[in-house]
């Protein structure tokens, strides 16, 4: 694939798509602006925290756009060298040619430099920069993973129809969550590691809200005690599981509306054996403390490491079907003729994918310090001195299918 692009492409990484299309990348060193030490008994380092929150959603808010094909991915790649941390936000566009792929970076560049005011963010305008930033390494197997939402899976002791069997999706239930503690664990990595949060931007799917909102009501129902059992002559007792459903699906109804985000988080490590199990748990007990409602999720053969490679690589969102599934049964992840409604899988994929603005505030946390902490980002990006064994950024809608794992 060539980088050749029309003559106002300067710091814009282009790349073809199988079916003629062009990938556009733009993106941002980022920085953490410094806080002056002492104390500030009017401005809390809850209070700052609080405002960094606020900043973050605006800024998001005014990237989302209805464009189909836009991302952005906001990775943190580990230096265990000096133990600092490089951050990067990343902008993919979609283009049918070159020319228009460039109009649609361009358009995305002066909303994404407004950052906010707690963040510094430099342009890279070297491709090759670019390139290394969007491909540090390629993984080995087992050294890839991801963070999905947990998806659960229960018998109902309560029938609804013909149905008992039935499906929940948790949600990322942090409020306001801080990422000191991932970012610092980060930088003790002994080996390069790169966090990547990717997001795309989405409207809620027509009828997703109103099919929510009816199997709440059915949980509901089946959550409740039932008529008394004439044999035993006592009632029967509502269902544990419809219990915990309902109050998923209910809440999904609120908040599965309007502009919505599908998103990604994985985690890589470079060289042989396999991600921190440390690391990769404290990122998923940051983004869902209360419920357990997120879950660490790994290839389960080599076609998904490759799918999982390609997500990270490419700035991908590919769906990896043994692994996103987690432990729902074969039989109930494919729409049949006899599909079960309360496991329907297209409403599960869609949840698992998706997340609202709070959500997001969870995710996509942009780099800060407080005074007196550890500093642990890098405040400047230079290139390596010495060439590493970096994989060339590729297609979207392509999986990694040339390179060896074990390299």
């Amino acid at each position: 694939m060539t980088e050749a692009g029309p003559r106002d492409a300067r710091g814009i990484l282009l790349r073809g798509a199988p079916n003629g299309e062009t990938w556009a990348y733009v993106a941002f060193a980022l920085s953490p602006v410094p806080l002056p030490g002492g104390l500030y008994p009017e401005f809390s380092e809850a209070r700052r925290g609080a405002d960094r929150v606020a900043a973050e959603r605006t800024w998001l808010a005014a990237l989302w756009t209805d464009r189909t094909t836009a991302r952005w991915d906001l990775r943190f790649i580990s230096d265990p060298a000096s133990g600092r941390i490089e951050t990067v936000v990343i902008a993919q566009v979609y283009g049918a040619d070159p020319a228009a792929a460039v109009r649609a970076a361009r358009e995305a560049l002066p909303t994404l430099a407004r950052f906010p005011a707690h963040v510094t963010g430099t342009r890279i305008e070297d491709t090759t920069e670019l390139a290394r930033l969007l491909a540090p390494f390629v993984p080995a197997g087992g050294a890839i993973a991801e963070i999905r939402k947990r998806i659960t899976c229960r018998t109902l002791t309560r029938l609804w129809g013909a149905e008992r069997i039935a499906t929940a999706v948790s949600r990322f239930d942090a409020h306001e969550p801080s990422w000191t503690r991932i970012w610092a664990q980060l930088a003790a990595e002994p080996r390069r590691t790169v966090v990547s949060v990717c997001l795309e931007p989405c409207s809620a799917p027509p009828g997703l809200a109103e099919g929510l909102t009816m199997r709440a009501q059915v949980f509901g129902t089946l959550a409740a005690p039932g008529p008394p059992d004439p044999m035993y002559g006592g009632p029967v007792p509502g269902d544990p599981f419809a219990q915990e459903a309902h109050a998923l699906y209910e809440a999904a109804s609120r908040r599965c509306t309007g502009r919505l985000h599908r998103a990604r988080v994985s985690v890589a490590v470079e060289g042989d054996g396999p991600v921190s199990d440390v690391l990769t748990g404290l990122i998923g007990h940051t983004l869902a403390p209360t419920s357990s409602g997120a879950r660490v999720v790994h290839p389960q053969s080599w076609e998904e490491h490759q799918v999982a490679c390609g997500n990270l690589l490419g700035v991908n969102r590919d769906w990896l079907p043994e692994a996103y599934w987690q432990e729902v049964p074969p039989f109930l992840r494919v729409p049949s003729a006899g599909q079960l409604w309360l496991s329907d899988p297209s409403t599960v994929t869609a949840l698992a994918d998706l997340v609202d603005a709070d959500e997001v505030a969870a995710v996509f946390r942009l780099p800060h310090e407080e005074p007196g902490e550890p500093e642990l980002f890098a405040l400047s990006r230079q290139a390596p001195s010495t060439p590493r064994h970096a994989a060339p950024a590729g297609s979207t809608d392509a999986g990694w299918a040339d390179f060896d794992p074990d390299a």
